[in-house]
């Protein structure tokens, strides 16, 4: 009796609800757990699509089947292997008039039955199962970017114990996309393929033994869970393409921080680092130090007035008083200050007043992204660079200090957030990423932002060549530019139904470029709980009128074919340039900075100097304070001064009984 009431109240929902608007189709046997539920809704969240789960139990769910078939607003079907050997498929894809792509996911060693070989066009003989052991493995992706675009040719560790494969045919029409590889013997095991069945694509999954990891959403996701939810994306973005959300452009940037602008500064060389710009094709962005506004060298303002095309400039901190954006307050065992909230929005204001003067003493505009020294601030300082028109912060983590990481697919699969302030957070890497990291964040159409200091490049001043390489290998079109342009494209978009676009935007400030033929609308929301008043909205410099809709600012803005538009929402604040002291007349910071200069410009010369620094740093003796850490060197010399004693009396002694 239950089972027949689920059965009547499924059907009574598709037959009287024929406004039915889902995107996805997902068919499976159990109706408890559906299996790979959760990767769907994942990747449904991620690209803005919505799923609808269906239970096949029984011959009567056919007629549902064949009721899909109706459905304009669909354009895949995901089905498992257990819900696939149930229901009649191969007759409603023959019924269908309109073509779409099919996935069955889940395919075991049961698989090696009439239906499936059909479906195939005989291409699969059946479904093995293989273990691991010594053997060394990886995944090795298709070189057909129509379906993987960035993850052509990609080769990935693989990291289980067994895995499902499939024994094809020779010669059949069946491509292999993903494959695991035998680097010993180059043997090739497909694990995700597609195919045809009477013009319809057909793609085929194994069960991924490993899957149910990814029901973990947290920080720790790599390059081994993202290849246990692959075949779903790459099939859900082919089957999808521009209705996905989606960035019009990739775009990449290099961040050095802390130098000023002298040549050379420490073990960076800015003719140099021109030079391999050329050479390599990438763009440096300075996380400038607002202290440092008064003494740039004449040369060095040229080289970047001259080349904004390689050469940027951003705010970092502002007297860079080490963790200068720390806790708003402190408790035991804290190893920095308090920085209360009213003392962090002083030094936000007087580092906006001292870039002000840098840019009047220079000529060199500036973009007000902030890098935080030593690690984000906490959410109300965030808020607080929403309110002074900030675009972007960037650095190591995007969830600020003192939050906790969100569990959603955006921010899981995306460096960029918004659920803190409704103020766009952006986290950067290390350059040494690997070509896979590179590779899925291409692939997700995330922006790639790398950062060093001026010691990276103590080997060479191309350290950073061999990284744009690789990323321009995989995406040769790439866009690299300065934090500020990266800012104002920081929006998705994706097609809708009448032909217009969506736009999901994380800055306040950007720029819609139109590189479509047609002329179109762009329905724009921003996410916004106007706890900051919003002064106005422009569009090239126009005011223009705005929706509130619960938690959004809807726009609609008209953008030619070939042209953009600069929308601009500007926050109310009392900022007064004029009014902020910009002088350095605190003794402590003065000193600091001295010492930090001697150590970059002098220490960094000699290997001595560096291996004092990596230590100092390494350690955490920084964290002691400027007086606990001169004392704490101070003995350390001695003790090494008095070592060094004992152990050339020692040697004397031996040399005086012979």
């Amino acid at each position: 009796m239950v089972k027949f009431t689920r059965n009547l109240i499924i059907l009574f929902h598709v037959f009287l609800c024929p406004c039915y608007s889902a995107d996805v189709i997902f068919l499976d046997v159990s109706p408890i757990k559906l299996a790979y539920k959760h990767q769907i809704d994942l990747i449904c969240q991620f690209y803005g699509l919505e799923a609808e789960y269906f239970v096949v139990e029984d011959e009567a769910n056919n007629s549902l089947l064949r009721k899909v078939s109706n459905w304009n607003s669909i354009q895949a079907m995901v089905i498992s292997e257990k819900a696939f050997l149930e229901v009649d498929l191969l007759a409603l894809l023959k019924e269908r008039n309109e073509k779409i792509p099919v996935l069955v996911t889940g395919v075991t060693r049961g698989s090696n039955k009439c239906p499936l070989n059909e479906l195939s066009n005989r291409a699969i003989i059946r479904c093995e199962r293989k273990e691991v052991q010594s053997l060394k493995l990886s995944y090795k992706l298709s070189n057909k970017k129509a379906l993987v675009s960035e993850l052509a040719e990609l080769a990935v560790p693989f990291s289980s114990e067994e895995f499902f494969y499939f024994d094809l045919k020779k010669n059949h029409m069946a491509y292999p996309i993903i494959q695991i590889e035998n680097s010993e013997t180059e043997k090739l095991y497909p694990i995700f393929i597609q195919t045809f069945y009477s013009e319809h694509e057909v793609f085929f999954s194994t069960r991924q033994i490993n899957s149910d990891r990814t029901n973990d959403v947290n920080s720790n996701f790599n390059t081994s869970l993202f290849f246990q939810i692959a075949p779903l994306m790459i099939f859900i973005k082919y089957a999808y393409s521009d209705r996905c959300w989606h960035s019009a452009k990739n775009y990449a940037n290099l961040i050095i921080d802390d130098p000023w602008l002298i040549e050379p500064y420490g073990q960076l060389n800015y003719k140099g680092l021109y030079a391999e710009m050329q050479n390599a094709h990438f763009h440096t962005t300075i996380a400038f130090i607002p202290w440092n506004y008064d003494q740039s060298k004449p040369h060095v303002v040229s080289l970047f007035r001259n080349h904004p095309e390689r050469l940027s400039i951003c705010i970092h901190g502002n007297n860079h008083d080490h963790y200068e954006f720390y806790k708003y307050e402190t408790g035991p065992g804290d190893p920095w200050p308090a920085k209360p909230l009213n003392t962090q929005e002083a030094n936000i204001k007087q580092a906006l007043a001292r870039m002000e003067k840098f840019r009047t003493m220079t000529g060199i505009s500036y973009d007000k992204v902030m890098v935080f020294p030593h690690g984000i601030a906490p959410a109300k300082t965030l808020g607080l660079l929403k309110k002074y028109n900030f675009l972007a912060t960037v650095n190591a983590e995007n969830f600020p200090l003192g939050s906790y990481e969100p569990k959603d697919s955006s921010f899981l699969l995306r460096p960029v957030t918004l659920n803190f302030e409704n103020f766009p957070s952006l986290k950067r890497y290390s350059p040494n990423r690997t070509q896979a990291e590179i590779a899925i964040d291409l692939f997700l159409d995330n922006p790639l932002i790398f950062y060093a200091h001026h010691d990276f490049f103590q080997n060479g001043i191309d350290a950073f060549d061999k990284t744009a390489n690789m990323v321009n290998k995989i995406q040769p079109d790439i866009v690299w530019q300065s934090l500020g342009y990266i800012a104002q494209h920081l929006y998705l978009e994706k097609l809708r139904d009448d032909g217009n676009y969506d736009v999901k935007t994380f800055s306040s400030n950007f720029i819609l470029e139109n590189i479509h033929r047609n002329d179109l609308v762009y329905f724009v929301r921003k996410e916004e709980d106007f706890s900051i008043p919003i002064k106005q909205v422009t569009v090239d410099g126009q005011p223009f009128s705005y929706k509130k809709n619960g938690n959004n600012l809807i726009l609609e803005v008209f953008v030619p074919a070939g042209e953009s538009r600069n929308v601009v929402i500007e926050y109310e604040n009392s900022l007064d340039i004029s009014s902020i002291d910009v002088s350095k007349n605190d003794p402590r910071i003065n000193r600091l900075r001295k010492l930090s200069d001697f150590r970059d410009m002098t220490l960094s010369k000699n290997f001595v100097g560096r291996i004092f620094t990596h230590f100092y740093y390494d350690t955490g003796i920084y964290k002691l304070g400027l007086v606990r850490s001169v004392i704490l060197l101070f003995i350390f010399i001695i003790f090494c001064t008095l070592g060094t004693l004992y152990f050339i009396r020692i040697i004397r002694k031996k040399k005086s009984k012979y």
